[in-house]
């Protein structure tokens, strides 16, 4: 399947997002000392433009916010 870009309509390429470490979210809706970072499981990049999305899975985000 594949999906175009919500900028400039170029092909994205499907893959993972790799900083030799794992890439994790912490919601602003978090409250109290104690946050709890959720795992980007995958990422897309745009071959003409570049622009990058990342996504985790929402239901493991609401258990935390």
């Amino acid at each position: 399947m594949t999906t175009n870009c919500p900028k400039c309509n170029g092909e994205m390429d499907e893959g993972r997002a790799s900083t030799g470490e794992e890439i994790r979210y912490v919601s602003n809706r978090q409250t109290g000392m104690m946050r709890t970072a959720t795992l980007v499981r995958r990422a897309r990049a745009c071959l003409t433009c570049g622009y990058v999305e990342l996504f985790l899975d929402p239901a493991e985000l609401k258990k935390k916010i």
